[in-house]
């Protein structure tokens, strides 16, 4: 079988001699498909690495590697894909996500996408304002530590090497399951197919309520935002909160 066979032929020689792929070490001359669509949509189900290259001279900034192995290049930074993750899933990623639940759960950075069983983490640093993203396929992927580089098995086949520590990796997997915890609890039409016991994090009903009130809070906020108000203190929630919602216009959350 011949792996990787999107590779340019030297590097995919590479990649089968040294047994696993570094993505952020990815170049985009070594990937021979391409996409010249500035819309270009990943078919996000299969997608397993949006890897950054928004620092090249290219008018391709990001390699795309799905979970048959198969890459391309496309013009879209991985920050303009991400956005885009709100027309295939039921979450938006800066809205839902950013500015709701992981502020409620105190999630400050690197804050990852969990919508069902589509889990994505940053796994790069920032490099030209964007980030590379992994996909954790979070009820078979296998995990090894080597030195400071996390090397990641996916479906017992596809070795892949990431440049971060063991420990750091565990905190990212750490928030993972605190957003997919809080949403197995609140919704299972969000996130279904595990078991609430497999995470190991299980928030209380105590602790349940108050992030309610703190993520219909935050969100109150949003639309105050969108309509051009530019302060959002206690007093004014207060005041929203006694029937007078009526003042806000319509606006689409």
């Amino acid at each position: 079988m011949t792996y990787y066979i999107d590779l340019e032929p030297t590097c995919r020689q590479r990649v089968e001699r040294q047994g696993y792929l570094v993505p952020d070490e990815l170049q985009l001359e070594e990937v021979i498909p391409a996409s010249e669509d500035a819309k270009f949509l990943p078919r996000w189900d299969h997608v397993l690495a949006l890897i950054n290259r928004a620092d090249t001279q290219s008018h391709y900034n990001t390699i795309i590697l799905y979970d048959d192995q198969r890459l391309i290049k496309v013009r879209p930074t991985t920050n303009k894909l991400v956005k885009k993750l709100r027309q295939h899933f039921a979450l938006d990623y800066h809205n839902d996500i950013c500015k709701t639940i992981a502020k409620a759960l105190n999630i400050k950075k690197n804050v990852p996408y969990i919508c069902r069983d589509f889990w994505l983490m940053q796994v790069g640093p920032v490099v030209a304002h964007n980030r590379t993203w992994f996909r954790w396929q979070y009820q078979s992927d296998m995990w090894d530590y080597v030195d400071n580089y996390t090397r990641v098995i996916v479906r017992h086949r596809m070795v892949l090497q990431w440049a971060i520590s063991r420990k750091v990796m565990e905190k990212r997997q750490h928030r993972c399951k605190q957003i997919a915890s809080y949403l197995k609890q609140q919704t299972a039409l969000v996130c279904p197919t595990f078991k609430l016991a497999d995470l190991g994090h299980t928030h209380s009903l105590e602790v349940l309520d108050k992030l309610m009130v703190k993520i219909e809070k935050y969100k109150r906020a949003l639309i105050l935002g969108k309509v051009g108000f530019l302060e959002f203190t206690d007093e004014v929630d207060d005041d929203l909160n006694h029937n007078r919602y009526w003042q806000l216009p319509d606006t689409e959350f």
